[in-house]
């Protein structure tokens, strides 16, 4: 169960970084730009789920 928590972890920040890097870019427009946020902010929250959810696995 760590294992699989800990590749879905990993997916879950590589997704965060890419998504943070296409802030940096022109997103045509407000609404692409919302959206890219609103999955950002999304994956914030699976990504502190992975982290509880692993640190319980531990225990």
């Amino acid at each position: 169960m760590e294992k699989f928590l800990n590749s879905k972890l990993i997916e879950a920040k590589k997704e965060v970084e890419r998504l943070e890097d296409r802030r940096s870019e022109s997103l045509g427009n407000s609404i692409n730009y919302i959206e890219n946020e609103i999955q950002i902010q999304r994956l914030y929250a699976q990504v502190e789920a992975y982290e509880i959810a692993l640190d319980e696995a531990k225990k």
